[in-house]
């Protein structure tokens, strides 16, 4: 199960994950790993995934479909791409391989990045999710925080500080506390934990 951070005010998007991940040996025994979940997938837009084991591969493949690395791609449209082309992916893993054990059903996709059709500053977020394998997936309505799994307290805080005009130092560095805590009090989070921003300059990983 992933732990995923985001969100963004006047001055860029701050993207935060952990990378533990789960899945199941032959003779049913759970097993921990690590996971990268964060790409960029052009020089202004990013995804984070999180939930069932299939996020990470159909990130990178949506990666890779986006064909423009050093581009610049509309959000938007590229939402538009996303959402037949993960649920297709998706499918085809749960054909080949089954639902995934009870609890692991979720499978979520957070884009991030510049939409050029909105009024300045232009940044977005937008929540793609699926829950009990259900196909499509949906685009579930975000403001300008998401934190997946929920947690009230952390929406709170970062809504807050984000509101408030915290320069994105602030924001990383609060949610780098907040995935401390997380991994201190629940198994299935853990570190390496990863961070990005998104600013009118473009996609940056930054280590803290």
């Amino acid at each position: 199960m992933t732990q995923a951070v985001a969100g963004f005010n006047e001055h860029g998007i701050v993207l935060a994950t952990d990378s533990r991940a789960t899945r199941f040996a032959e003779d049913g025994r759970r097993e921990s790993f690590n996971v990268k979940k964060l790409f960029s997938l052009d020089r202004c837009c990013a995804v984070l995934s999180g939930g069932a084991g299939v996020s990470a591969p159909l990130s990178l493949a949506l990666r890779r479909q986006m064909g423009r690395p050093s581009g610049r791609l509309d959000l938007e449209e590229m939402v538009q791409f996303a959402i037949p082309f993960l649920s297709q992916g998706y499918a085809r893993q749960l054909e080949r391989h089954g639902p995934e054990a009870p609890g692991f059903r979720r499978l979520y996709f957070i884009l991030a990045g510049l939409a050029v059709h909105r009024p300045p500053p232009g940044f977005a977020l937008f929540l793609l999710g699926s829950e009990e394998n259900a196909l499509p997936l949906q685009v579930i309505p975000v403001n300008n925080v998401v934190v997946m799994p929920r947690n009230l307290g952390m929406e709170i805080k970062l809504a807050k500080a984000l509101g408030q005009g915290a320069p994105l130092e602030e924001i990383l560095h609060l949610s780098k506390d907040f995935l401390e805590r997380q991994a201190a009090a629940r198994e299935e989070v853990g570190p390496p934990f990863y961070f990005a921003t998104i600013t009118e300059a473009g996609y940056r990983e930054v280590e803290l």
